[in-house]
Order: structure tokens, then C-alpha cells, then sequence
């Protein structure tokens, strides 16, 4: 567990990495907007460091497929010629119920 910011602790669950990764991929999206390379790449180790600590959930093996697609989208988002057309607003889409849960709990 980790403390947040009002001192409560919070718990490493799937939905606390998924809002995180999601974090990290927002990262991606300002860091290109930048056209800063370092920052990017940096984004993106973060961004797969964490889908690593994903798939180890055991309640997360079966939306194995879903997270390698969603690591496939994060590595093409991260390239400076991507060869998806996936918009920013469609992955905070993707991310937002798992921050909603996260600041619930």
C-alpha cells in the first residue's frame, strides 16, 4: 500500500495500475506534443513497467488478450509515425472508470 495525498493508504490493485497506466499514456500524449523523444520513451518503460505489474494479478489473466492489445496501442502511440489512429480522447475514454473506481475506494 501506498499513502496518497489525504494520508490514506492505497491499495496496488488492477484499477489503481490501470489508472496509473493510464497516467502514463496521457504522459505519452503531452511528451509528443512536445516532440520530446527522451520523455516519451520514458513515458512508455513506465507505461510497460506497469502492464507487467498487471498481467501478475491472477484476476487479470483473462483480459490477457485486452491488456497485450492495449500494450500494442501504447507502444504505436508512443512511436513518432503511428501506424493506429487511436485519439487521446479515446484512451482517456478507455481509462476514466478505472480512475473513477480508484478515487471512490
Amino acid at each position: 500500500m501506498i499513502k496518497n495525498s489525504n494520508g490514506m493508504n492505497t491499495e496496488r490493485t488492477p484499477d489503481f495500475l490501470m489508472a496509473n497506466l493510464g497516467a502514463e499514456v496521457s504522459r505519452i500524449f503531452s511528451a509528443k506534443e512536445k516532440s520530446d523523444t527522451v520523455l516519451t520513451q520514458n513515458a512508455k518503460k513506465r507505461a510497460q513497467a506497469i502492464i507487467f505489474q498487471i498481467i501478475q494479478y491472477p484476476e487479470m489473466r483473462s483480459r490477457t488478450p485486452e491488456i497485450e492489445m492495449l500494450s500494442s496501442v501504447i507502444s504505436d502511440i508512443s512511436s513518432f509515425t503511428p501506424k493506429l489512429r487511436i485519439s487521446r480522447k479515446n484512451l482517456s475514454s478507455y481509462f476514466y472508470p478505472f480512475v473513477e473506481k480508484v478515487m471512490q475506494s
